[in-house]
């Protein structure tokens, strides 16, 4: 199906991956068609632990630079932080670009938005079914199964043909909340005909189809049954539809239900409202209240199940949670994966729980603890199979979940020219004859660091790299300013490198080879510059000579 615009322009439609292909966090996709740009999610992604002091990383939004007036909108396809948690970092510099996603999609961004100033705070609520026409675009949302409720892939029309947008999907006809996919739909937009499948691949790997949410509810009644101590279980904090079952089965086994960590407080409240978490105000109890309860009466939903830094089970591990402790007899599950990439830092906070005695449960040591939001195999081919698109391009896996995928394709019959795998900046370019990889797009990773955005490169990563494993000399020159040449004081302080007092000796050789290397430029030394350059020379060389180890140098010249 073809969508005409009515105007006269070279028929080409591009997708763009702003937070690079091969990915499986920082999602955001530009579709640009002529004069017209429709933006689809706006996701986070979880720094790597080189990436040292970075908080998150966000799509790189440079390509919309000078293209500002001609996005028409921006269309969120789920709750899910890897969809919408860039969004108070990027709409600063989207304009007055419109927001669209489904009821409680919309409202969950609208509640992370109100803690920001000078954001817009309206999201416009688009209904699956709804149609929405935005430039060159005609944009219906479908209904699809995840992790949270009201999630929906996008059917966009446009004067090339028709783009089936798959982001996270599964299909799950025994949902937690009880709406099932409108597979009517999907396989009406196959029947209309299907251009282009951009499907979701991070289950590519998994046999069979991908069980269903209530699978889970049996796990956690076992779990719980068995723990004579407070119960705590960690998800996504937006998996609304895993702490629903969670909170479900506390009110069974008599447990009272605390919440720690803003990010499910706030999901949970904004759920609440619209009626996706259905559970009594007074089952709940305040988390300060939790050390007057038995510990076998309570029931703890803590955020940081991704080993996220300050997260709230973060610092129930390391002993820094101001109103819970582990004692004898708690049970800590895990009802969730690894993202790709934070398998270490996962299984380092598994171990600090399990060194203060807690008993830890997750995927690996127990079946069954988590179910994934994204289809498997048999999911991804009946998606193939209910569109039938003559091209497919997956999106949200690694690159090795792409390759997979495309193995899958090609046992439903496709050829390897149809199946798209381009590298992680290259675009994808559509006529009404083709389909292929276009031209590579300048895509970086932007690195969030406090109230920084951005300002964070390779080099201070590099900076703090150095500083994190080598440490730091700070040297600094009194001279005088007619003759830089001429030292009045020589003072050099180390941190992380050697310890001061027990290495005096080390420091103290360290300075007479620079009285000497200065000495020896007497009259020579034209600038500061030329002296700080000349200290980090000889420091670096006298340093590893004698330790091996290569510390920042810092110079300080001051002039007298």
């Amino acid at each position: 199906m073809k969508f005409t615009s009515g105007t006269s322009q070279p028929q080409l439609l591009k997708i763009v991956s702003l937070g690079g292909f091969g990915k499986v966090t920082t999602n955001m996709f530009v579709y640009e068609y002529g004069p017209d740009i429709l933006l689809v999610d706006c996701g986070m992604g979880f720094p790597t632990q080189d990436m040292l002091g970075v908080d998150i990383l966000v799509p790189d939004v440079s390509y919309l630079k000078n293209k500002i007036d001609k996005i028409r909108g921006l269309v969120i396809t789920h709750g899910h932080e890897d969809h919408t948690g860039a969004l108070p970092y990027i709409l600063p510099q989207l304009g007055r670009t419109p927001i669209y996603g489904s009821k409680l999609t919309a409202h969950l961004i609208m509640d992370k938005l109100a803690e920001y100033e000078n954001l817009p705070r309206q999201v416009n609520i688009l209904d699956p079914g709804t149609v929405l026409n935005l430039g060159s675009f005609r944009v219906e949302s479908v209904r699809v199964s995840h992790s949270i409720p009201d999630a929906t892939n996008l059917i966009i029309g446009t004067p090339v043909g028709t783009v089936y947008h798959g982001s996270d999907f599964k299909f799950d006809f025994t949902p937690v909340d009880g709406v099932q996919p409108d597979i009517r739909r999907i396989a009406r937009a196959g029947t209309e005909g299907v251009t282009l499948l951009v499907s979701d691949c991070l289950g590519s790997e998994r046999r069979g189809h991908t069980p269903s949410e209530k699978t889970l509810e049996e796990t956690l009644e076992k779990e719980m049954s068995s723990c004579s101590g407070k119960f705590i279980v960690t998800t996504m904090s937006s998996n609304i539809s895993r702490w629903y079952q969670a909170a479900q089965a506390a009110i069974r086994h008599g447990r009272r239900i605390a919440v720690s960590g803003r990010s499910i407080e706030r999901n949970l409240d904004v759920a609440s409202r619209l009626g996706y978490f259905r559970i009594p105000k007074n089952a709940f109890a305040d988390l300060k209240d939790v050390k007057k309860l038995p510990p076998k009466n309570v029931c703890v939903l803590i955020a940081g199940s991704q080993a996220q830094a300050g997260s709230a089970l973060e610092r129930l591990a390391t002993r820094d949670h101001k109103d819970l402790v582990i004692t004898p007899g708690d049970k800590v599950v895990f009802s969730s994966d690894y993202i790709p990439g934070n398998e270490s830092a996962v299984q380092s906070l598994i171990d600090s729980l399990a060194r203060l005695g807690a008993t830890v449960v997750y995927s690996g040591l127990t079946d069954n603890l988590h179910v994934s939001g994204h289809g498997s195999q048999q999911d991804l081919l009946l998606m193939m199979a209910l569109t039938r698109p003559g091209f497919l391009l997956p999106i949200g896996g690694t690159y090795r979940h792409m390759v997979q995928y495309s193995h899958l394709a090609q046992q439903m019959g496709y050829t390897p020219e149809s199946i798209l795998l381009p590298s992680i900046n290259q675009s994808i370019e559509i006529t009404p004859q083709n389909v292929r990889l276009g031209p590579t797009v300048e895509v970086k990773n932007i690195m969030v660091d406090g109230l920084g955005i951005g300002d964070v490169g390779h080099v201070v990563l590099r900076d703090r790299r150095v500083l994190a494993e080598e440490g730091v000399v700070v040297v600094v020159l009194e001279t005088d300013q007619n003759d830089l040449s001429r030292l009045i004081n020589l003072e050099l302080v180390s941190r992380g490198f050697v310890f001061d007092k027990q290495n005096a000796s080390l420091l103290n050789q360290a300075s007479d080879k620079i009285r000497q290397a200065v000495a020896a430029k007497t009259g020579k030394i034209e600038s500061d510059r030329h002296l700080r350059q000349l200290v980090t020379d000889v420091l670096e060389r006298f340093f590893f000579d004698r330790t091996h180890r290569r510390p920042m140098i810092l110079p300080v010249v001051v002039e007298v």
